[in-house]
């Protein structure tokens, strides 16, 4: 990868406020959270930046190493399907499942809810 282009991520991922430490190797991005809970934050947030700024025809994996989180830069169709980019159309048999209800109701119970 580019050093100009690692500079720009870099410097955009400092801009978010919520890491410690990051760290470009071999392209590879590696990034230690605040708080490890905003990963998939951090993730849409590169990916989305990575997307507008970088190639539009690009894509960000994610992976996880020990406390620190590895971002890979790919090409939009060696992306993991973790985005959804295509507007949802609608099905009445994509809505929840009662497993999931239950789930749900059992954990806010827990909580208090």
């Amino acid at each position: 990868m580019y050093k100009k282009i690692e500079k720009e991520i870099q410097l955009f991922t400092q801009g978010l406020g919520i890491i410690q430490r990051q760290e470009f190797v071999h392209g590879t991005l590696y990034v230690v959270l605040n708080d490890n809970k905003d990963c998939d934050f951090f993730h849409k947030e590169l990916r989305t930046f990575y997307r507008k700024f970088i190639s539009p025809i690009g894509g960000v994996n994610m992976y996880c190493l020990g406390d620190e989180f590895c971002f890979d830069f790919v090409p939009e169709e060696d992306e993991a399907p973790v985005f959804n980019d295509k507007d949802y159309t609608g099905k009445e048999d994509m809505m929840p499942s009662d497993v999931d209800i239950a789930l749900n109701l059992e954990a806010e119970n827990m909580r208090g809810k």
